[in-house]
């Protein structure tokens, strides 16, 4: 359990929208502080308290440490898995990311790292993602790992579908929709979607 929260992992915990929760801090309903750059912090004491004087399930988050999914981004642009980054930031659960910038690499981590997720791209030098997903899909203690496939090359992406990807994520020729990736990452990791303010990644 974290000591403070944003308003979009409490908006998460109460299934609301974020709204709500800014109303509930102006209306005095749950306390909270102001960092120097204007965002609200609300303390995990504070929110426990304001859950149990309204009847509310106190959320899964504030009870226990909360689980850290782990999610691996393989892709050989450096900038391609800084974008992948700012989507998963500020996503409303806490995250264990690590990266790789080829296939060789993201077989070797798939194995000791043992993400929940690996985001790959289908196109990259030496063993590229096709390997990456036939790996994961044929061995016994990595076949439960999810894949979403983040391509430019629609043919490409098809193709792995049918060895085995999880989801596909076309790369828009202008924006990737950032409500689309993440919905397509928290379905995969089994949790509940909570739709964010309209972005895009590059």
């Amino acid at each position: 359990m974290k000591e403070y929260y944003k308003t979009t992992e409490v908006a998460r915990m109460f299934d609301v929208s974020s709204m709500a929760i800014i109303n509930w801090i102006r209306t005095g309903k749950i306390s909270t502080y102001q960092t120097a750059g204007g965002n609200y912090r609300i303390k995990s004491e504070d929110l426990i308290k304001f859950a149990k004087e309204r009847n509310r399930i106190i959320p899964e988050e504030l009870k226990d440490e909360p689980r850290k999914y782990r999610i691996l981004i393989v892709d050989d642009e450096k900038n391609a898995i800084e974008s992948v980054k700012l989507v998963l930031d500020d996503i409303g659960f806490e995250l264990e990311i690590e990266t790789a910038s080829d296939g060789f690499e993201a077989g070797i981590k798939a194995m000791s790292f043992k993400p929940d997720l690996v985001i790959l791209d289908a196109l990259m030098p030496g063993a590229n993602g096709h390997r990456v997903v036939y790996l994961i899909k044929n061995t016994e203690e990595l076949e439960n790992i999810k894949i979403l496939v983040l391509t430019g090359h629609p043919e490409e992406g098809e193709k792995m579908l049918k060895m085995g990807a999880d989801k596909l994520i076309i790369k828009a020729s202008k924006e990737t929709d950032v409500n689309e990736f993440r919905e397509k990452i928290c379905s995969l990791l089994g949790v509940k979607y909570w739709k964010f303010i309209s972005g895009a990644v590059n």
